[in-house]
């Protein structure tokens, strides 16, 4: 291992724990102004909850699999409740040291009991609302609606319905039984075609091999087939090859910087992660990859992250299909990968180009979403000289 690394993931623990700290002690300190804890069961069982998903990861070899579900289970959960813990208790202080100056808060309402239950009862309720709400919304996926003309067209098709997913993340917490639902779902769209853009496997390479989820996809019925990119967590551990076969083995056309005619009606490009870079391969230009094919035909790329729409859009791409971003899963996140990324969701029309980002199918980390919605996407297609798009939430 690299010493950039080793220092990096050092950094990084240290930081974790210090965080985790941090809340532990305003935790403590909190419930012990109403009722009396004890200290070492108190901060035995706050580690064995924060450190669950670290745990799962170092583990991942020696536990059994029934066991190491419920550590990540644990343990993901955990990271979304420090996230929003760390959103408010931050809060709190900022709040009391500004009282402190300038005394805006009613001295009856500062007593310690008083102010210390109300604050727990508030969090709680808050923290319940996040798991629940948050765990249905990000197992339900629903569809979302686009109708969209091309001003191009195609010599065998007038229309075509595409469905596209984006960021499953099969592995420990989506396995087979959200699979399936997403199979079922798929095909009662009666999709002419299926794209799914990248993020197929989530960190762990083991529980989409073991639990052959890959042969799932082989039940998807399309009348043009069902096409696919990798996204950056397919990349992750060098996984790649092994994904890409074991999906083309189910019937699945993963494009690897490559492109193809369908059906003599339209151009599928599919792109590698731009995270490829990284690991000091490298990806193709699109106009390398688009070099040999008649770009008269309707052009449709696959790229996972929509960083790159700059070069989509001067390749003279007509649609790219993304995701990636996951509409920021967690509310306020939304607001940084709107700041980040041109378009962070949804649908951007430039001149005849025209984006398509996801919030995904599956999550990332904690299997919840505050603030955005599991979608799988329906986009109808016409192809003639008038590109208008109508959106239906």
């Amino acid at each position: 291992m690299k010493l950039k690394v080793i220092i990096f993931i050092s950094i990084f623990f240290i930081f974790y724990l210090l965080i985790n700290y941090y809340i532990g002690f305003k935790v403590f300190t909190g419930i012990s102004l109403k009722y009396t804890l004890n200290s070492k069961v108190f901060w035995i069982f706050f580690w064995f909850i924060s450190l669950a998903y670290i745990m799962s990861r170092l583990l991942i070899s020696y536990l059994p699999g029934a066991i190491l579900s419920v550590f990540t289970l644990i343990g993901v959960y955990w990271l979304a409740i420090l996230f929003y813990l760390l959103l408010i208790f931050p809060f709190i202080d900022l709040v009391r040291a500004i009282n402190k100056k300038l005394n805006f808060i009613p001295s009856k309402y500062l007593i310690p009991n008083n102010l210390s239950v109300a604050l727990v009862f508030i969090i709680s309720l808050m923290i319940f609302f996040i798991i629940i709400y948050g765990t249905w919304n990000g197992r339900n996926a629903y569809v979302k609606n686009y109708e969209i003309t091309i001003n191009k067209d195609s010599l065998k098709i007038k229309d075509l319905n595409v469905i596209m997913v984006s960021d499953i993340h099969l592995g420990d917490l989506i396995e087979n039984n959200r699979l399936n639902k997403m199979v079922e779902q798929i095909n009662s769209l009666k999709p002419d075609v299926v794209f799914i853009a990248g993020d197929v496997v989530d960190n762990e390479l083991q529980p989409f091999i073991e639990g052959k989820m890959a042969q799932q996809f082989s039940n998807i019925k399309s009348n043009y087939g069902v096409y696919a990119s990798l996204g950056n967590h397919d990349f992750m551990g060098e996984n790649q090859d092994r994904i890409t076969e074991e999906l083309r083995n189910a019937g699945v056309t993963v494009l690897r910087d490559e492109a193809i005619v369908v059906d003599s009606g339209f151009i599928v490009a599919g792109r590698d992660d731009i995270s490829i870079n990284r690991i000091g391969i490298g990806r193709k230009d699109l106009d390398e990859i688009l070099r040999n094919y008649n770009k008269s035909m309707p052009l449709f790329v696959l790229d996972h992250n929509p960083s790159s729409i700059k070069e989509s859009e001067e390749a003279g791409i007509d649609l790219q299909f993304s995701g990636h971003t996951h509409k920021g899963q967690f509310f306020p996140n939304n607001l940084i990968t709107k700041g980040i990324f041109e378009v962070d969701y949804g649908y951007l029309k430039k001149g005849d180009f025209n984006v398509i980002v996801s919030s995904g199918y599956g999550t990332w980390g904690p299997p919840i979403r505050i603030g955005s919605r599991s979608e799988i996407v329906n986009l109808k297609i016409k192809f003639q000289n008038n590109n208008q798009l109508t959106e239906h939430n």
